[in-house]
C-alpha cells in the first residue's frame, strides 16, 4: 500500500531533522573571591606597555586550569566582578614570580571596569585563567562564564602555601598545645 505524498514528505523531514542536529555550546560558570587570595606583581594588560609600566605589587588573584580537550574554534570567557578587575590567560602554567612567561592574553576593560572578556580560538592543551584586581586595594567576588562548541574542563588551582603560612599554622598548633596542657594541669590541682 503506497504512502500518501504528505506522509512521505513528513517522514523524510523527520529523518533529515534527526541527522541535521547542530552541536550545542558547552556553558560553564564558576564563581570565586579574590579576597585573601595569593598575591602577584600584576603586569600591564598590553605587552607593548611592559617596558613603560612597573608591575603593581601585592595584587590578589584566583587561578583556574582550563583544559581544552580538543581544538576550540570559538571560546568565550566573560568575567564580571564586584570590583575593578582584569582577566589574564596563560598557555600552560602561571608562575607568579615570572608573570610574563606563558602570557597569552589579558583584558581589564570589558563593558565596564568591573568586567573583562576573551573571545577566540584555543588549541588543545592546558591554559590558566587568572582573575585579579587592578592593585592591592581591589579585590572581591567575581563570576566567570565560559562557552564553547567543543569539550573542555575547568578546575580551580590551589596555590602552594607560602612559608609564612606554614609558620603561622605551626605557631597556632603550638599555642593550642600549650593551652590544652595548662587546662589539664589546672584541673588536676583543683580536684582535691
Amino acid at each position: 500500500m503506497p504512502l500518501p505524498i504528505l506522509r512521505r514528505v513528513l517522514l523524510g523531514a523527520a529523518l533529515l531533522a534527526g541527522f541535521a542536529q547542530q552541536a550545542g555550546a558547552t556553558i560553564t560558570t564558576f564563581t570565586g573571591d579574590t579576597t585573601g587570595g595569593p598575591t602577584w606583581d600584576r603586569i600591564n594588560e598590553s605587552p607593548g606597555n611592559w617596558p613603560f609600566f612597573e608591575p603593581v605589587p601585592d595584587t590578589t588573584y584566583r587561578a583556574y586550569d582550563v583544559h581544552a580537550l580538543e581544538y576550540l574554534d570559538d571560546i568565550n570567557f566573560a568575567t564580571t566582578c564586584a570590583f575593578d578587575c582584569s582577566m589574564y590567560i596563560y598557555t600552560g602554567t602561571f608562575d607568579p614570580a615570572d608573570p610574563t612567561a606563558n602570557f597569552l592574553f589579558a583584558n581589564g576593560y570589558g563593558a565596564s571596569d568591573s568586567s573583562a572578556y576573551f573571545h577566540g580560538p584555543l588549541e588543545e592543551g592546558h591554559y590558566t585563567i587568572l582573575v585579579t584586581g587592578e592593585d592591592a586595594t581591589t579585590f572581591g567576588f567575581f563570576s566567570t562564564t565560559v562557552s564553547a562548541i567543543g569539550a573542555y574542563e575547568i578546575t580551580p588551582l590551589n596555590p602552594v602555601p607560602e612559608p609564612s603560612t606554614w609558620l603561622m599554622l605551626g605557631a597556632g598548633l603550638a599555642g593550642l598545645g600549650v593551652a590544652a596542657r595548662r587546662r589539664a594541669g589546672a584541673s588536676i590541682h583543683t580536684a582535691a
